[in-house]
């Protein structure tokens, strides 16, 4: 990884989960890391593939013009996990997951069914039956492409 990469990585981490911890914001680098491993491509190039990670290229969106400050806790921890997913040493807590979506921000009259028998917004235009659920980390629900 170029430091381009890992300064992007860590950028999108810290928009799109810094209230999530590492936790968190590792769960964002995985799912940028294994769309890596998918399609051959870098973390530049995942991070800013229009409308994946709003933070980043979703017009309007607040968090497109936040920067952090270098002694922000948040900050020094994206920077620590960019470098470990550079290294190839980040654990992947998600299951291999390559979609994510913060449930409790989306209105949508689809639902999906988690294996509690929780129902929960859906993102409109995603496909539930082309998705494997796997986990829950901050407020975030995880799912594999089948």
């Amino acid at each position: 990884m170029t430091a381009q990469d890992i300064t992007l990585l860590a950028i999108t981490q810290y928009r799109e989960c810094r209230g999530g911890g590492m936790p968190g914001m590792s769960s964002v680098a995985n799912v940028v890391m294994n769309r890596v491993a998918k399609n051959k491509t870098c973390a530049y190039t995942e991070c800013t593939k229009m409308l994946q990670f709003s933070s980043i290229t979703a017009k309007g969106d607040p968090e497109l013009t936040l920067w952090p400050s270098e002694s922000d806790p948040e900050w020094i921890s994206a920077l620590a996990i960019a470098q470990q997913a550079a290294a190839g040493t980040l654990v992947d807590v998600t299951g291999g997951a390559t979609l994510y979506y913060a449930y409790k921000a989306i209105r949508s009259a689809m639902t999906y069914t988690l294996p509690s028998g929780e129902k929960v917004p859906f993102p409109a235009g995603w496909n539930p039956a082309a998705v494997r659920f796997t986990v829950e980390i901050a407020d975030q629900l995880f799912f594999v492409e089948r």
